[in-house]
């Protein structure tokens, strides 16, 4: 097979294999803000949207394993008891009460605007919240095992057909006692606890709450946008949000009759309060607090790696940035710490020897250099960001000997360490402080394009002193005859990967 045929075969194979390998869309529905807790709901009360559901789970249940939990849940028909609590069940009648309270509760602004103009009806809004709230119950147990304590979430499988047998044995308490509701685990992780200043109970750590927010979906970090000038949310720290943390922005869409959610901009939270942040753009396009856009927590490092290759006075090196944002404005300025490393050859490098002040034969060097940094990111556009920065760095040049080993030797096979043929790799070390700018500019965020420039200064480390001047080895037998330099302007490209 030749290489086109290879080439084609494979890219027909990956287009077959993308739709078995889709995922589900996920959705965030705007108007699923409740969830609805049964289990341990005091460990999560505090600065959460959650309700508590009024089912009495035994606290037996903390000593069981997350399997034995699950079993229990569903041989004791819990997923039942809960939808009877949902609809009020007292034994011979159903009421919808509760679950109208729930979802005035859950109207958005945006659904209230909709309404005041005649669009859709309050009955309406009610309506299209049932479905939502019912589909968003857990079970959170927090279990001891070893001394360790884990949460552990369950879910509670209510959808639209276990709705549709609700109102169709609604007058029929047989026929309404016949339905099966099953509790499903979600998932499972460390529990740390503190103690809440105001109510002196115990609560979630808000690390613990962040990293449950990633395994749980309908856990998530999440709001609404509550505003376009200022872009704000109406969530903050007693949520587990932090300064500098990534926040998608998504907005509901349907396809095929089924309810997806599409992100609409990235951006970051700044200026984080109790209950509210503002949020600040650095990709896609403008959220909308009319149109019930949801704001959701995503995991990020807030950290940046950069491959990029690099051009200084005839020599060619690669370079690997880290950076670390530790703050953002409201105006989109970022501060950063930033780390270096690179190594690089001068050109023709296999084919140019030099001859040291002691008579070695050296090739021509290898570069190595690393530092630390600090910059300031300013952002344009919501897709491009302008970077002044300055470092410090340790630089080596590495002269390795052309011959690799001593031709004279013993009579016993030693090696004779004094033959004029033996020569030493020569190490030529330097402090560097490049100043410099960087333009980042977005391909697909979180991927971008980086191109930059700086000015290093260079301060040689390796002086030696003879009878006419004070040159280093390498200035001597390599800087001076090529005219080459390492200081003065470096440019470089490359590709910044934000995490």
């Amino acid at each position: 097979m030749n290489i086109k045929s290879f080439i084609f075969a494979t890219t027909v194979s990956c287009l077959l294999a993308a739709p078995l390998s889709a995922k589900e869309k996920t959705f965030y529905d705007s108007k699923s803000n409740i969830v609805c807790i049964a289990g341990n709901y005091e460990l999560l009360e505090y600065g959460n949207k959650f309700r508590k559901v009024e089912v009495s789970i035994p606290q037996s249940y903390s000593t069981y394993t997350a399997k034995q939990i699950e079993e229990t849940l569903n041989s004791e028909n819990y997923g039942k008891k809960i939808l009877d609590y949902l609809f009020s069940y007292n034994g011979s009648s159903l009421s919808e009460d509760r679950l109208k309270d729930l979802a005035l509760q859950n109207v958005l602004k945006s659904d209230d605007e909709r309404a005041s103009i005649g669009v859709i009806s309050k009955d309406d809004i009610l309506k299209e919240d049932y479905l939502p709230i019912l589909e968003n119950n857990y079970i959170f147990i927090v279990n001891t095992k070893k001394g360790k304590k884990r949460w552990n979430v369950y879910k509670v499988m209510i959808n639209k057909d276990v709705l549709d047998q609700v109102f169709n044995s609604w007058n029929d308490m047989d026929k309404y006692n016949q339905i099966k509701v099953p509790i499903s685990f979600v998932s499972s992780d460390k529990a740390k606890l503190i103690k809440d200043i105001d109510t002196k109970q115990e609560i979630l750590k808000n690390k613990t709450k962040r990293k449950m927010a990633i395994k749980v979906p309908a856990f998530a970090i999440r709001g609404q946008v509550t505003g376009r000038n200022p872009f704000a949310t109406n969530i903050g720290t007693i949520y587990g949000l932090k300064n500098c943390d990534k926040v998608a922005i998504y907005r509901t869409k349907e396809k095929n009759g089924k309810m997806y959610s599409s992100k609409v901009s990235t951006t970051r939270a700044c200026n984080v309060a109790d209950s509210t942040a503002n949020l600040y753009t650095f990709a896609g396009g403008q959220a909308s607090y009319k149109k019930g856009d949801v704001a959701v927590y995503q995991p990020s490092s807030n950290t940046s790696i950069y491959k990029t290759g690099e051009y200084m006075d005839h020599s060619y090196g690669i370079g690997l940035t880290y950076d670390k944002r530790i703050g953002l404005s409201r105006s989109g300025i970022s501060q950063y710490i930033m780390l270096k490393a690179g190594t690089g050859i001068y050109e023709i490098h296999n084919k140019r020897l030099y001859a040291t002040n002691t008579g070695d034969v050296v090739k021509s060097p290898i570069y190595m250099n690393a530092g630390l940094g600090y910059g300031l990111g300013f952002e344009f556009a919501h897709c491009l960001e302008f970077v002044p920065y300055f470092m410090a760095q340790w630089e080596g040049l590495y002269f390795a000997n052309k011959y690799e080993s001593p031709n004279a030797t013993y009579n016993d096979g030693t090696k004779d360490y004094h033959s004029s043929n033996y020569g030493k790799d020569v190490w030529n070390h330097a402090v560097r402080v490049p100043i410099g700018a960087k333009f980042n500019v977005n391909i697909v965020y979180p991927l971008q394009l980086t191109l930059g420039a700086e000015y290093i200064l260079n301060f040689n480390l390796n002086k030696i002193k003879d009878d006419d001047n004070t040159k280093s080895n390498a200035e001597r037998f390599f800087f001076d005859p090529t005219g080459y330099k390492r200081n003065g302007l470096n440019i470089y490209a490359g590709l910044r990967f934000n995490f």
